[in-house]
């Protein structure tokens, strides 16, 4: 089977489709499949991502050449696909689908529109709030387009059933499947090091609605000088948080790494005390779930799938929306105070994620969902 991947976010940027992506197509390729991929990036020169055939577009060109330049490129190597799979891209998949009329598989993580907005300080509403609320024109069009291009396609996949009464929301009538977002399962040995250091880690993209301002702003209420905070990404935001980081002197503490690679995060993981996540909407984070595979206990708003995962604090720790700076001192705190029942809870959460989010489970089931298509010749 010939299966085109369209995605906004590829290697080396950070976040859950960068992650997803990668991963879904080397499993696609190791059980016969043909996988070419389609991104945005600003990387150069660099076609193959671990053997990977990857199509990298420029991710700052002015918007309408960067839109015909994706749509070309996705007409072009579509032709010979059996399906387009849609994780990113959306609008220009659906348009480019148009001439090229392949089924058309689609994951919805968010709502695109509503993050560009929040995160460009246009709105302030909530994710469910803004479905419902009337905006400016530009972002009435935009939500349209949406609209238009997720009931265009052949299936949904969400990966919660929030996410779901959202696409059901829109008007979607086709076929939704929920598959939980997965990850790799393995046995993490920590090395038994004596250290003074507590570390604190983020993994995430450095964008409005991460909330990560407010964590830095927690650490200034923190006295304590073994405590320091790692956050790794990169995004719109760096610059500004770079300037917290400053003003609340904070920089022996506080360590803006950007982006580095994977090994690299797994050494962080593998010493990290608490995994904070201060998100005002989630899907289901692919990091959230790689640091329960390293049995890190994590601290986390009720955003999107979060709440559940961690069971109401049963497998971490639950802050309330909207995240506060005293509320996120005060878990630290707590956590810090209370390493043995952090420690139980981050073992909950790991035997919990292996039932249940197992990356190889998630897999075979978007291969069934690719074989079920009656238009596809396996």
């Amino acid at each position: 089977m010939n299966i085109l991947i369209t995605v906004g976010i590829f290697p080396p940027d950070i976040g859950g489709p960068a992650s997803f992506v990668p991963k879904i197509s080397e499993f696609l390729i190791e059980h016969g499949h043909n996988i070419k991929i389609i991104c945005l990036s600003e990387v150069k020169n660099k076609n193959t991502e671990d053997n990977l055939d990857v199509i990298r577009i420029k991710r700052s060109n002015n918007l309408p050449i960067r839109w015909i330049k994706t749509i070309y490129e996705i007409i072009k190597n579509g032709r010979k696909s059996d399906l387009i799979f849609v994780n990113g891209l959306g609008v220009e998949s659906t348009i480019a689908n148009l001439i090229l009329k392949k089924q058309l598989i689609r994951k919805i993580v968010g709502d695109p529109v509503w993050e560009r907005a929040y995160n460009q300080n246009k709105i302030i509403e909530s994710f469910d709030e803004f479905q419902n609320n009337k905006h400016s024109f530009l972002i009435e069009v935009q939500k349209l387009l949406r609209n238009w291009s997720i009931n265009s396609a052949d299936t949904v996949i969400t990966p919660s059933d929030h996410l779901k009464n959202f696409v059901s929301g829109i008007g979607f009538s086709n076929k939704i499947t929920k598959i939980n977002n997965g990850v790799d399962i393995t046995e993490i040995k920590k090395a038994d090091v004596h250290k003074t250091d507590i570390n604190l880690i983020i993994i995430s993209r450095l964008v409005v609605q991460k909330n990560i301002n407010i964590v830095i702003e927690a650490m200034e209420l923190l006295d304590n000088k073994n405590l320091k905070l790692n956050i790794i990404g990169e995004g719109g935001e760096f610059s500004k948080l770079e300037s917290a980081i400053l003003d609340l002197n904070l920089q022996n503490r506080v360590k803006l790494l950007g982006k580095i690679g994977n090994n690299s995060i797994s050494q962080f993981l593998l010493t990290a005390d608490i995994f904070i996540q201060a998100s005002d909407y989630e899907g289901l984070p692919h990091s959230v779930l790689e640091a329960i595979n390293y049995e890190v206990p994590i601290l986390s708003t009720e955003a999107g799938g979060c709440k559940d995962l961690l069971n109401d604090g049963e497998r971490g720790f639950i802050i309330p929306m909207p995240p506060d700076k005293k509320i996120i001192a005060e878990n630290i705190s707590f956590i810090i105070r209370n390493k043995t029942e952090a420690t139980k809870r981050a073992g909950k959460a790991k035997t919990f994620i292996n039932k249940k989010y197992n990356f190889l489970v998630q897999a075979n089931q978007y291969m069934k969902i690719f074989q079920q298509n009656e238009k596809i010749k396996l």
